[in-house]
């Protein structure tokens, strides 16, 4: 790859709602194999990425593919973070291969970087989750494109990693529930509306095993047998050990909006990476798993129907095999995270596999709109989120439902201490805390 000294311009992909940092490009040169990017950021922090381009044809600009720019990242670059101080910043890269269909002469090669407000960051998080792990060194990707390894690819991302996506829901409403659905349960899912006033991040996957023996140490879960388990996901953990404790004597102190118990495993979480992890409340669940789709359709826009056992893990598709013994055969009970196909916000298993934990106390029959804000400082879940009652609501269905209770308006409750190979969770966290 030949490359020069170029003029090039910065990205600025933020929206002109935020106040813009500025990230401009002084230099783009090369020594040996190493690009060496110079960039002068206006204000800090901010989250930077870098994209890296050639001149197709004519005056066309074009990547040369997220997966080939982050893999030649040195570790110790400013990018792909949230970087502090303003002024004169480095990324080194070592490109790796030679990209077909790309122009790679001199003076037809350029580096992009774009500076994001905390605010208004890219659509993908990554956070180590390890005993090594350090607060606040997230990672950030702007498309699906630039996570490194690829989502399903890599199986960091289900063992010692939190893969986050961001969901876009700030000012926007939505409908909830269900008006003729098949399978609907008119108590349980009568129609209404939610208004989000923040956007947040959620998991792409369900939470497995082995993330939740990287802050607990024990493997509380049915399915455990050693060569499947890996990326299965966690089960049989109650609302009380996600988020409270075994011990009652904590309960009200720590059940939402108040921080979760210090040596909960979200207590944990939080300590481990600075990040305000929770679980998430109904109206983001089921906002995220619709992703943009109605009543009768999956998460992926297709047609709801009461015999797809391509969708999602559900009795059916789980061998209609209730009480399955051979837990090391991943094709009864759960199935390990991400074996069905995304919605289309890029989210896995939020249809069947395992049903998932909310914050919402259940109450059958709501019939009010909810006003949604995750935002630490004003920490509002619903409108009726003072109403205390005694089950937490869960969603999704699981391997053991059938199929209509993992529509995205489906419901279920239990009790906060309740432990079932059948229910799981996954975790959100806010925007602003990042």
């Amino acid at each position: 790859m030949k490359t020069q000294l170029v003029t090039l311009t910065a990205a600025f992909a933020a929206a002109s709602t935020f106040a813009l940092p500025r990230a401009e490009v002084a230099s783009f040169s090369q020594s040996g194999p190493t690009v060496t990017i110079t960039y002068t950021l206006s204000e800090s922090p901010a989250i930077v990425t870098v994209d890296i381009q050639t001149n197709v044809t004519g005056e066309a600009w074009a990547s040369i593919g997220g997966a080939n720019v982050v893999s030649g990242i040195s570790a110790d670059s400013d990018v792909f973070r949230k970087v502090t101080g303003a002024g004169v910043h480095t990324i080194k890269w070592t490109p790796n291969r030679v990209w077909a269909d790309h122009n790679q002469a001199a003076n037809k090669t350029r580096a992009v970087v774009t500076a994001w407000p905390l605010a208004n960051p890219p659509d993908y998080m990554a956070v180590d989750i390890t005993e090594y792990a350090q607060p606040n060194t997230q990672r950030y990707y702007p498309s699906v494109d630039f996570v490194p390894g690829g989502v399903t690819s890599c199986p960091t991302y289900r063992t010692s990693m939190l893969l986050m996506r961001r969901i876009h829901a700030c000012n926007r409403t939505f409908t909830m529930g269900s008006f003729s659905e098949f399978g609907r349960n008119s108590t349980r899912e009568p129609s209404h509306t939610a208004t989000f006033t923040n956007d947040f991040y959620i998991a792409v996957f369900e939470t497995t095993q082995s993330q939740w023996r990287q802050l607990k140490g024990n493997l509380p879960s049915y399915f455990i047998h050693e060569g499947y388990r890996v990326m299965r996901p966690v089960e049989q953990v109650s609302y009380n050990d996600i988020r409270i404790s075994t011990d009652n004597k904590y309960y009200k102190a720590n059940d939402f909006p108040n921080p979760p118990y210090e040596f909960s495993w979200l207590g944990l979480l939080r300590t481990r990476t600075g990040i305000d992890f929770d679980l998430p409340g109904e109206a983001q669940w089921e906002y995220a798993c619709r992703a943009g789709h109605g009543e009768g359709e999956w998460g992926n826009g297709t047609t709801y129907t009461t015999n797809d056992l391509t969708i999602a893990r559900h009795l059916a598709s789980a061998g209609n095999n209730q009480s399955p013994t051979n837990i090391c055969n991943t094709t009864l009970g759960t199935a390990i995270c991400g074996s069905y196909p995304p919605n289309d916000w890029g989210l896995y298993d939020m249809h069947g596999n395992l049903s998932e934990w909310c914050l919402d106390w259940y109450v059958d029959g709501v019939d009010l709109d909810y006003q949604v804000n995750i935002n630490p400082a004003n920490p509002v879940n619903r409108l009726d989120a003072d109403v205390e009652g005694t089950q937490k609501s869960r969603r999704g269905g699981s391997w053991i439902h059938a199929i209509q209770d993992a529509r995205s308006a489906a419901r279920n409750r239990d009790g906060t201490g309740t432990r079932w190979n059948a229910i799981g969770f996954r975790v959100i966290c806010p925007v602003e805390a990042n």
